[in-house]
C-alpha cells in the first residue's frame, strides 16, 4: 500500500477557506435552492418533537446540553437517553435494528460496528435528507476525508453521521527533552541529538534511554497498551501500517502477517521491554494512570489523553504535555512514512423502521450536532467525549475555544465545570496541530461485519508473541489462519463485497491496493 495522499496544510486552510466562502454564499438571501431549508431554518421545522437516543457511555453529554438549542432552532430536542457499554453494541443495537419499533429514533456507536449495521440493510439512507437543506454539500466536504470515506458511507450511500475523530497521537514531556544533563547523556550514547522520536527505531532508543536513566526514579520511556486484546492490536498497527502491512487483498486473504508484518511485531516487543513492571500486559486504565501520574516521558494514545490528564494534575504537568505525530518508518529515498490509527470514532444513525415524521427530525438533530455551528465547541469540551473530525477543528478559533469555556452551556450535576480544557492558546495549538499531523496519515480501523472478531483474532495472537509463547512471525500467522476462518463463516462473497467499501475509501484517500 502506497503513501496516504497527505492532507496539506496549505489544502487544508484552502478547504477551510473554501468552504466558509461556500456556505457564506449558500446563506445569503436569493441564493437557495428552491427545494432546500436555510439551516438554521429561522422557524419552528417541527413540532416540539423529543427524541430518545443510545449512546455509549464513554461518550458523555452533549446531546442533553444541545436539547434546549435545537428546541429553540427548529422545535426537536432530546427525551431520554440509554447508555451502554461500548463493547456491547452488537448485542445492544442490533436487536433493535431488527425489531420493527426500535427503542430508540437514534443511536450512537464505535464506528467499528459502522458497517455491520449498514449491511444489515436496517439503517435509513441519509442522502436525500442532506438534499432538504442548504449548504450540506459543503458540510460533506467539511468532515475530514479520513472519517468521512470510512465512517459515514457505505456502497457510496450515506448511513452514518460523524460525531467523533479518534487518531492515535504520540504525546510526551517536554521537560526531559530539553533537560540538559539528559541531552549530553544520550548524545553520547547514540551520538545524536535528544529529540523528539520521528521514526521508531528512534522511538525504541528513546524508550530505552529513558527507562534507563530515570526508573529508579520510578519514571519510564513509555507504556503500550497490549490488553484488552481488541484495542491492543490498534496500537502495534501504527507501527505495521507504517511498515506497508494491510489488513487483507482485495479476494480476502489476509496479509497481515506478510512483508514487514513480523519486523514491526518485533518492534512493538523491544518497546515493551523497556517499559514498566506489567508492561506485557499493559491495559488502557493503566496507561491512563501513568500519564495522569506523570511517570512515562511518551505515550502512543488517542489524542485525548492530553485533555483529560489537564484535569488530574497541576499546572506545570499539565503544561509539560505536548503532541507530536506517531513515529514512522525511514524509505529508501530518506522520506519516513507515518500511520496513526483511527481507532474507535463514534458515528450516529438512524433506524430505518421509524415513523416519517420522527427519522426527519432525529436526522436534523444529529445533523446539526455534527455541524461545525455546534461541533466547534462540543470537540473542545470536556464533558462531551467527541475528539475532532472536521476541517474547522483545527484552525485557530478552535484553538481559542479550548481555553474558554463552551457558550452552549453553563453548569449542572452532569457537567459541574465550565472553564475549558488548556490554560494557554500555546498548549491547545500545539494539541490540534499534532492531531492534524496524524490525521493527515490517518489509517482505518476494521469497521466491517465481524470486525470484534478479527480485532480480537489478531490481539490474542500479538499478546502471545508479547509474552513469549510464540515468536512474532508464528503469532501472525495464526492470527491470519483464524482471520481466514472467520470470513468464510461470515461468507466469503459477503466479506468480500464488505471489504471493498474499504478499498474504495482508501484509493479515494490515494492508496494504492
Amino acid at each position: 500500500m502506497s503513501l496516504f495522499k497527505p492532507w496539506t496544510r496549505r489544502k487544508f486552510m484552502r478547504n477551510v477557506a473554501m468552504s466558509a466562502g461556500a456556505a457564506a454564499m449558500a446563506g445569503a438571501p436569493g441564493k437557495l435552492a428552491w427545494s432546500a431549508q436555510p439551516v438554521p431554518p429561522g422557524k419552528k421545522l417541527f413540532n416540539d418533537v423529543e427524541l430518545r437516543y443510545f449512546q455509549d457511555s464513554n461518550w458523555l453529554h452533549a446531546p442533553l446540553w444541545l436539547s434546549p438549542l435545537l428546541q429553540k432552532e427548529a422545535g426537536v430536542g432530546i427525551a431520554s437517553r440509554e447508555l451502554y457499554d461500548g463493547g456491547d453494541a452488537m448485542a445492544k443495537i442490533l436487536p433493535q435494528l431488527l425489531t420493527r419499533k426500535p427503542r430508540f429514533d437514534w443511536v450512537q456507536y464505535p464506528s467499528l460496528f459502522f458497517g455491520a449495521f449498514a449491511s444489515t440493510g436496517q439503517l435509513e439512507p441519509l442522502d436525500a435528507y442532506y438534499e432538504k437543506y442548504d449548504g450540506t454539500k459543503d458540510y460533506l466536504d467539511w468532515v475530514m476525508p479520513a472519517y468521512r470515506e470510512f465512517y459515514t458511507k457505505w456502497d457510496g450511500v450515506n448511513y452514518g453521521v460523524m460525531l467523533d475523530g479518534d487518531i492515535h497521537i504520540l504525546h510526551y514531556r517536554q521537560s526531559y527533552f530539553d533537560n540538559p544533563e539528559l541531552q549530553k547523556k544520550f548524545s553520547k550514547r547514540f551520538q545524536q541529538d535528544l529529540t523528539v522520536p520521528s521514526t521508531w527505531p528512534d522511538f525504541l532508543k528513546v524508550t530505552q534511554f529513558m527507562t534507563e536513566e530515570l526508573s529508579k526514579d520510578g519514571i519510564y520511556g513509555t507504556s503500550m497498551v497490549v490488553n484488552p486484546p481488541n484495542f491492543g492490536w490498534g496500537f502495534w498497527m501504527d507501527i505495521a501500517a507504517s511498515a506497508g502491512v494491510n489488513y487483507f487483498d482485495e479476494n480476502m486473504n489476509p496479509v497481515i502477517n506478510r512483508g514487514k508484518a513480523a519486523e514491526s511485531l518485533d518492534m512493538y516487543k523491544e518497546i515493551i521491554k523497556f517499559g514498566p513492571p506489567g508492561a506485557e500486559a499493559m491495559d488502557i486504565g493503566t496507561t491512563i494512570q501513568r500519564w495522569q501520574s506523570g511517570t512515562d516521558v511518551m505515550s502512543v494514545w488517542w489524542i485525548d489523553l492530553a485533555e483529560f490528564t489537564v484535569q488530574q494534575q497541576g499546572p506545570e504537568k499539565a503544561e509539560d504535555q505536548r503532541g507530536a505525530i506517531v513515529p514512522g518508518w525511514v524509505n529508501d529515498d530518506g522520506s519516513i512514512t507515518h500511520r496513526a490509527i483511527s481507532l474507535w470514532c463514534r458515528t450516529a444513525s438512524i433506524p430505518k423502521n421509524l415513523p416519517q415524521d420522527v427519522k426527519d427530525a432525529a436526522f436534523y438533530f444529529i445533523y446539526r450536532m455534527s455541524h461545525p455551528d455546534y461541533s466547534d465547541h462540543i470537540v473542545a469540551d470536556p464533558y462531551c467525549g467527541s475528539d475532532p473530525f472536521g476541517a474547522s477543528h483545527y484552525t485557530d478559533m478552535a484553538a481559542q475555544y479550548y481555553i474558554e469555556p463552551n457558550r452552549q452551556r453553563g453548569v449542572s450535576d452532569l457537567w459541574e465545570t465550565n472553564d475549558g480544557i488548556f490554560k494557554t492558546f500555546e498548549t491547545a495549538r500545539n494539541h490540534l496541530d499534532a492531531g492534524l499531523a496524524n490525521v493527515e496519515v490517518g489509517y482505518p480501523q476494521f469497521f466491517w461485519e465481524g470486525a470484534p472478531e478479527y480485532a480480537d483474532a489478531l490481539g490474542r495472537n500479538i499478546s502471545k508473541a508479547i509474552s513469549g509463547e510464540l515468536t512474532s512471525q508464528q503469532a501472525l500467522d495464526e492470527a491470519a489462519e483464524e482471520w481466514v476462518k472467520i470470513a468464510q463463516k461470515l461468507g466469503l462473497d459477503s466479506q468480500k463485497a464488505q471489504y471493498k467499501n474499504f478499498i474504495d475509501g482508501a484509493r479515494a484517500l490515494g492508496y494504492k491496493i
